[in-house]
């Protein structure tokens, strides 16, 4: 018997027909952009960070056993309120003197001999007062100036031979004078009697500060100073000058004489602080004794 071969018949479309069916084509995308879409809402991912709102949620307050036990003090309407504004400075209500320690410049033997080193004498008690009264004296009145007055010491005669203003002074010539005269009388009758002394005749020195009224004061009494930075090099221009640890009243440390080169550090008021030998040892200069 025989075998009928079947033909393999093969279509070739038309250009006509060839084109992709658009309309499925375009549900299915719709259909995939859809779940696309309502997947996040509905699985409530976020995919990018939500836009920032207005209206924050206050932090909850801490229970009191939790503020207890971090050692914080308990909340409350005064814990809140503004600190109270600083005091103002108190201030002086009359012309009033800062008065620095007795500077001994000089010293001399029974024969006029300059001696190499002077002992500090202890005639404060006998002069401070005295001095004191010099913001009574009437060219005085309002003055904002420096008073270098110097005496000369007699303790052969027991007395102070000469009372006299200091090239440091800062008033003028006429006021400096004026102001001299104004308590030379009485300088000149302090007695010398009962004063440890080492030498015959000493020249000292007192700087005489008046502060006007109105002037701000320290918690100390006088006026409000505070340390600021310096530098720079000076000279002493006394005869000697005394380093103290502390300005105003503080242990003498060292005696520079006169020429010697100093590397100023700071400054507070009429005194600095300066470096005054190879190791680099510090103290405080009046700024007299520097020629400042």
């Amino acid at each position: 018997m025989a075998r009928r071969e079947r033909s393999l018949k093969v279509e070739i479309p038309k250009p006509e027909q060839d084109k992709p069916e658009l309309g499925r084509v375009g549900i299915i995308a719709a259909v995939g952009f859809a779940i696309g879409v309502a997947w996040p809402w509905l699985a409530d991912v976020r995919l990018v960070p939500a836009p920032p709102n207005d209206e924050v949620e206050p932090a909850a307050a801490p229970s009191a056993s939790v503020a207890a036990s971090a050692g914080a003090p308990p909340l409350s309407s005064t814990s809140a309120a503004p600190a109270a504004s600083a005091a103002p400075p108190e201030r002086t209500a009359e012309e009033t003197t800062k008065i620095s320690p007795v500077q001994v410049t000089t010293c001399r033997d029974e024969g006029g001999k300059k001696v190499k080193d002077c002992d500090r004498i202890g005639i404060d008690d006998r002069v401070r007062p005295l001095l004191g009264s010099l913001s009574r004296c009437d060219v005085a009145r309002g003055a904002s100036q420096m008073l270098s007055i110097g005496m000369e010491l007699d303790f052969a005669e027991k007395s102070v031979t000469d009372v006299f203003a200091g090239k440091s002074t800062t008033f003028s010539k006429e006021q400096a004078h004026a102001l001299v005269d104004c308590v030379k009388k009485d300088l000149s009758g302090v007695h010398l009697d009962g004063i440890d002394h080492e030498h015959s005749r000493y020249t000292i020195f007192y700087f005489v500060e008046f502060v006007p009224p109105g002037a701000a004061v320290s918690p100390g009494g006088g006026p409000a100073e505070e340390t600021a930075e310096a530098s720079g090099l000076a000279t002493v221009s006394w005869d000697v000058a005394v380093v103290r640890d502390e300005p105003d009243t503080g242990k003498i440390v060292a005696r520079l004489r006169y020429g010697t080169r100093v590397v100023v550090t700071a400054r507070r008021g009429k005194w600095y602080e300066v470096k005054y030998d190879a190791k680099g040892e510090k103290g405080w200069v009046h700024r007299n004794a520097l020629g400042m």
